[in-house]
């Protein structure tokens, strides 16, 4: 456990699947990405983790052949050289276990294991589904405590499961958030000489003085210099610069500008606006996810520029031609 918890670091940078406009997989396109992105340090050298297929990643909408194909092009292009992650979305735990032990066979490193929702799930409900993969496949866990997504009264990790789950050798970390400040800093107090925390959306350093071994990210996609530069603030204790970052790239233009009303049944929709901004076509959505408006893409091409995040992005679309 502690070799694949130690590996657990870093930006978890969530890729995007590459399709043409029937939604056919453009897997020679996506190797290019996840060579360019190791080419620029992403996953190399402690610098991350490649994590492909979540939620950005179109996760929730791939068939068992679509994953397993993106499986097998992550495994074979990071080739050992970066650790590798895999998301997993299912309310049903067989579904779930045959992906991720997919996902082991092909020597990918990491689940993120979403928490089972259609109705609140119990405590017991997230704990023998979490078992039920751990016992079952030889592979790393970073359970995702994505609270948003189970109905009413709703559910997040609590401390007493996390006890539980210290049992479970295989579930290493979480991809963490909350919708309490006090939960999302107390299980950081408490756990986090237990497993690795991954910074979900971090948008200030409280995570990593308490703990956080690391943070998902999306710009590295595209600007993987900025994603190194916060990954170095974050390791070696800058939180000072990295507040001030942070609060450059993600609120003070936002907070000003005001963002147009946006929903989506999953997150593609969300990562696909922000990379097409950036310069980065990936093809469309996967159906049925209605589409982001005009004006959801103008206020982001606005903020990204007030911010100063286009001018990070080193990622040319020539790229995949070469």
């Amino acid at each position: 456990m502690k070799n694949r918890q130690d590996k657990l670091i870093g930006p978890v940078v969530s890729l995007p699947t590459f399709v043409d406009n029937d939604h056919n997989l453009e897997t020679e396109k996506q190797r290019k990405h996840i060579r360019w992105l190791m080419e620029n340090g992403i996953g190399v050298d402690g610098n991350g983790v490649l994590l492909i297929a979540g939620g950005y990643g179109e996760g929730y909408f791939l068939d068992d052949n679509e994953l397993f194909t993106l499986i097998d092009v992550l495994a074979e292009e990071s080739a050992g050289r970066a650790p590798t992650m895999v998301g997993i979305f299912d309310l049903n735990a067989r579904t779930a276990l045959r992906r991720a032990k997919y996902a082991a066979d092909a020597g990918i490193d990491f689940l993120e294991l979403g928490l089972p929702h259609y109705a609140c799930p119990s405590e017991d409900d997230v704990y023998v589904y979490s078992k039920y993969i751990n016992d079952n496949a030889d592979i790393g866990i970073m359970l995702y405590n994505n609270f948003w997504v189970t109905p009413p009264p709703g559910f997040e990790i609590p401390y007493s499961l996390m006890e539980r789950f210290i049992d479970l050798e295989n579930l290493v970390g979480y991809k963490w958030s909350s919708a309490s400040f006090s939960h999302y800093i107390g299980a950081l107090k408490l756990f986090a000489g237990e497993f690795s925390f991954i910074d979900n959306g971090m948008m200030n350093s409280q995570g990593a003085r308490n703990g956080m071994t690391g943070f998902v990210d999306f710009f590295g996609n595209v600007a993987p210099k900025l994603t190194l530069k916060k990954w170095d603030m974050f390791q070696n204790g800058r939180y000072e610069e990295l507040d001030q970052l942070l609060y450059k790239l993600h609120l003070d233009t936002d907070l000003k500008m005001g963002a147009p009303s946006m929903a989506s049944v999953a997150d593609g929709v969300f990562g696909h606006v922000r990379w097409e901004v950036m310069g980065l076509h990936v093809g469309p959505n996967f159906p049925a996810q209605a589409p982001a408006s005009e004006a959801v893409y103008e206020h982001t091409r606005k903020v990204f520029e007030a911010s100063g995040v286009l001018d990070h992005v080193e990622w040319d679309q020539a790229i995949l031609e070469a």
